[in-house]
């Protein structure tokens, strides 16, 4: 038994390490997103049941729809990145850029949780109103975070 956990134990090691390496320090932050991805294809899927609009045009688009989230994602983080550096070459501090990434994340998962709360309300599910008030709050205050660090206005033609 204690071979068995053991080997466990490494496993779960050599999974984090991965994590680590290929998503960072904060990697289950990307693992969250991941799971509330599936949580939300399941209750999707069961919204589009009990309202009899499934179909595999409609599973499709969402599908779509997700993976074309990880790659808006991994482009915020690389771009940011080699901004970053580039600024750095030019004597430009294109710092501020780092956090290009992780509002893009955090506007991702604001939206898959609030996607998540539509499609259980949609079945009937009690969904604490405080609960749907806290993520319009939390919304509300990652996009005002955003606009000081990247106002609205730069970079839009008057």
């Amino acid at each position: 038994m204690q071979e068995f956990f053991d080997k466990a134990n490494l496993l779960w090691g050599a999974v984090i390490a991965v994590l680590t390496w290929i998503f960072g320090e904060y990697w289950f932050v990307f693992l969250l997103f991941l799971a509330l991805n599936v949580i939300d294809c399941i209750y999707g899927y069961a919204k589009s049941r009990a309202t009899q609009t499934l179909s595999s045009e409609k599973g499709a688009r969402g599908v779509l729809k997700k993976v074309s989230y990880w790659v808006i994602i991994a482009i915020a983080f690389s771009v940011s990145g080699f901004l970053i550096s580039l600024g750095a070459q030019l004597g430009v501090d294109l710092g501020f850029l780092q956090l290009l990434g992780w509002f893009v994340l955090a506007v991702y998962i604001i939206n898959e949780l609030t996607s998540i709360v539509e499609n259980m309300v949609a079945l009937g599910i009690d969904v604490p109103e405080i609960f749907v008030k806290g993520l319009n709050a939390v919304r509300t205050v990652v996009n005002d975070a955003g606009d000081r660090v990247i106002p609205k206005d730069s970079g839009e033609e008057k």
